[in-house]
């Protein structure tokens, strides 16, 4: 086997080859921001009441103001000091005239018996006013955004494994051209079952397409520069936030946002057809000719001169011994004790980051404020937090960056739901409130941000779309289940923040346990691995300490590949 780690030392950095390459899979996060946001719009939940006819029709009253309908036909709660906007008093409203002697508010109170009345100032039309999703079919706009991210769960399943097995780009192509039709599918969906079925379809692809993009832009990188850019992919999602807040505020309806989507998401399609297989893994899987030349054909883009000198050096210490085999499913990450117990610490902090951060977007719409210029801060939160990561994580490392922003995170959302407790009417308490509630965000969108590159750097190739793949799948539970803890707050409005912020602390101390990847090159095989969390070294300062370590690989290791020892994950 090639060891492509040694070629990348002659690009002397990253040249134009992996630049442009790398912007070009990272496009892929524009569509990711877009869709994984997409709800704070297109379901959107204004304020509503039950339609009274023909108490609220003008033409017949045009004297009554919008609380005097409040007044005469809601109950009011004096306990929430609100309407109860999902009942309306039982009185006859066909007997009402001019003169309102059919208003009775000592009638029980019912259902809206009449559909309901949407403030469409912000938006003409939603998922919610167009499906009524609300009062009892609440639960479906909970169940709908929970079903996205069980289609990426279900995703990151199957496309983890396809990225191994068949290589990065063909799983990149499949699935995003699935993608492009499930959102078309969303824009033009006509009941609430078929919106369901095309945004977790969506999901689903989502996934390929995630899991595709990523490792190959991180396979393509030097070490010195994968965490760096590592951060980079994963903060162009919040590009995707802010171009989803300007294409919402251009057209107010959910279809037209979704179509607008689509289009702004095509261009990937375009790059992943033009761009080459990612070498490293057609080195691991013995696919050594088009390898070659496609790295000849990034070096030369690059102005480097690879010599023959060069490849026997990458080819002569290439381990003989160890009989590797082709092909690597999901279940090589639990057969060696090394990986397994990496792997399970890993799927609990990405599950508890993503919950976090996804709990923490999807409720942008609840935030004082206007939702547009909310959904923009979360997106200049982002890039800030991305500009910080790149500065830090090289120098004080992956693990401690990811605990030290889930337990300001953690924090900053404890601070914010004090203050929100006791801010009553006091408009500078509320915009201080406000403003721990984004310092939260900041801190856990620096933690997802770091922890992308991470998890790619703690998996060997053979395993690492597998590896990105089942922790990505534990990320997603617990995106599935951030809408059920945001409903939380119609019973305690503070649990959810609470929820979270005690998510952060415990996620920000099980990631201190990982093994720092910081200054370590990538990782080819799972001997490599399991010598690497053996040995606990966190610095390789040279390609051939690596080679030689796979040379003389301990028999124990190579054991519990063959013949994986019966050990505990905890």
């Amino acid at each position: 086997m090639i060891h492509f780690n040694l070629i990348l030392e002659k690009f002397n950095g990253i040249g134009k080859s992996q630049f442009v390459l790398f912007f070009m899979v990272a496009y892929y996060n524009i569509s990711k921001g877009l869709n994984a946001v997409a709800t704070v719009f297109i379901a959107y939940s204004p304020q509503k009441r039950c339609n009274v006819p023909p108490l609220d029709d003008s033409a017949l009253y045009p004297n009554l103001t919008e609380s005097d309908i409040l007044n005469y036909t809601i109950p009011y709660d004096a306990v929430t000091e609100k309407y109860d906007n999902c009942m309306r008093y039982s009185f006859n409203l066909s007997k009402c005239n001019v003169d309102l002697t059919c208003v009775n508010q000592t009638y029980p109170a019912i259902t809206c018996d009449h559909g309901y009345q949407y403030d469409r100032t912000i938006f003409t039309e939603t998922v919610i006013t167009e499906f009524d999703l609300v009062c009892d079919q609440n639960y479906l706009n909970a169940l709908s955004t929970s079903l996205f991210y069980i289609g990426m769960l279900v995703g990151s399943i199957v496309f983890g494994n396809s990225a191994d097995r068949f290589g990065r780009k063909p799983v990149m192509i499949t699935s995003f051209i699935f993608v492009l039709g499930c959102m078309l599918g969303v824009s033009f969906s006509t009941s609430v079952e078929m919106y369901m079925l095309f945004r977790t379809s969506t999901a689903i692809f989502l996934s390929g397409s995630n899991i595709g993009s990523f490792v190959y832009a991180m396979e393509i990188l030097p070490q010195k520069w994968i965490g760096i850019f590592g951060v980079i992919y994963q903060g162009i999602c919040t590009i995707g936030y802010m171009i989803l807040s300007a294409i919402a505020y251009e057209w107010r309806d959910w279809r037209e946002i979704m179509l607008a989507s689509t289009a702004v998401s095509s261009p990937f399609m375009l790059f992943a057809l033009i761009i080459p297989e990612s070498p490293r893994w057609q080195f691991t899987n013995g696919i050594d000719k088009k390898a070659i030349k496609t790295t000849k054909s990034m070096a030369k883009w690059n102005g480097v001169v690879l010599t023959e000198e060069d490849w026997d050096r990458a080819t002569k210490n290439a381990d003989k011994n160890i009989n590797i085999p082709k092909k690597y499913s999901s279940l090589d990450l639990f057969k060696t004790p090394g990986i397994r117990l990496v792997a399970t610490k890993a799927m609990f902090v990405w599950f508890s980051t993503t919950a976090l951060f996804y709990g923490l977007v999807l409720n942008t719409g609840a935030l004082a404020g206007d939702v547009f210029v909310n959904n923009v801060l979360g997106g200049v939160v982002g890039m800030s937090s991305m500009i910080l990561c790149m500065f830090l994580m090289n120098r004080i490392g992956r693990r401690k960056l990811i605990c030290s922003l889930l337990i300001i995170g953690s924090l900053c959302l404890l601070l914010s739901v004090v203050i929100n407790q006791y801010k009553k009417a006091n408009s500078g308490l509320e915009t201080l409130s406000l403003a721990f509630s984004f310092a939260g965000r900041f801190g856990i969108t620096g933690a997802t941000e770091v922890m992308y590159p991470f998890i790619a750097e703690v998996f060997p190739t053979v395993i690492r779309g597998n590896g990105v793949g089942i922790a990505s799948s534990c990320s997603r539970i617990g995106g599935i289940l951030a809408p059920f803890v945001i409903s939380l707050q119609h019973y305690l409005t503070w649990l959810p923040d609470v929820v979270f912020a005690g998510l952060a602390l415990v996620a920000g101390l099980v990631s201190l346990t990982l093994p720092e990847t910081n200054g370590c090159r990538l990782m080819e095989t799972i001997e490599e691995a399991e010598i690497f969390y053996k040995n606990g070294k966190s610095k390789v300062s040279r390609s051939d300490d690596m080679v030689a370590d796979v040379e003389n690989l301990d028999n124990e290791v190579h054991n519990d590949l063959i013949e994986p020892a019966n050990t505990s994950v905890l």
